[in-house]
This record gives C-alpha cells, structure tokens and sequence, in this order.
C-alpha cells in the first residue's frame, strides 16, 4: 500500500512507502501521522504483584490474587484493563494511595456504583474491568460480570 498524506495545498497525494500522514498547516500545529493501528499486548499476571504501567492484564491463579494498581496521580489518563483467567475472585487494590482514599469511583446507576479502596471481579474465568485514571482516582468505565467495590 503506498504512502498517502492529506495537505492543505494538494488535497490528497500518494508517495512511495506505507502509511498515512495528515498535515494541515490551518488547523493542526504539527502534522499528525498515523502508522499503525493503536494497540496494547496483554501481560500474563500468576501471581499476586504491584502494577506500574497502564496496560492489559490477564490474572490467573491457583487461588485468588491481589493486584496492587499505581497511584492515580503518577498515570493520569493511563488506561488499565484486567481480565480474569482462572476462577477465582481476583482482588485490584489501591493500597500504595493514603489509607482512607477512595481509590475506585463506579458510575451512579451502574455496578458498581459506590467508590472504594478495593475491587473484586467475579470468580468467572472472562470477568473483567476497565478503568482509567483521572488523576486522582480510577474510573470503572466497563464491566463483564458483577465486580464489587468495598473498602474505604
């Protein structure tokens, strides 16, 4: 597939090369190029460890494991996927943040909708949850299965 790149000057041109590259000296300050489809690779978790990157975890166990996530502050915006792999009520905690912070905000309306210190997914092998960080918080911003949220 050639290169093509979008300009204000020349509309559409096609170049030797792969890839698509957008440049508009009108309404975008730096031209935008685009190489690849975004996309994360999952990490494999076996055993109860503290997470330091956003990213896409599997957790999988003999017995039920407790992920320690970053504080919210040092990964604001970072997304966080976890997914469970084994049968077992695999524990996210927020315990490297002040003891009484309310690491977890659920959605009013939804499950879980209260906020907490800690976040238990279902013991179904599939359940997982999507959170992002505010900056102070984590947000759940989607849930396969029933996840909980306690603490305080």
């Amino acid at each position: 597939m050639p290169k093509v790149i979008i300009n204000d000057s020349k509309g559409l041109v096609q170049e030797s090369g792969s890839g698509l590259t957008v440049d508009s000296s009108v309404s975008i300050s730096s031209p935008v190029t685009m190489s690849a489809l975004p996309k994360t690779t999952v990490a494999a978790q076996t055993a109860s460890s503290t997470i330091a990157d956003p990213g896409v975890y599997t957790i999988s166990g003999s017995s039920a494991l407790t992920m320690t996530i970053p504080l919210a502050a040092n990964v604001p915006g970072g997304l966080f996927v976890f997914r469970a792999a084994s049968a077992h009520a695999h524990v996210l905690t927020g315990s490297q943040e002040a003891n009484g912070t309310l690491v977890f905000a659920g959605m009013p309306g939804a499950i879980p909708a209260n906020q907490g210190s800690a976040l238990t997914l279902p013991a179904v092998v599939g359940s997982s949850v999507a959170l992002i960080s505010d900056g102070k918080s984590f947000l759940v911003t989607a849930v396969s299965g029933s996840c909980t949220i306690s603490g305080t």
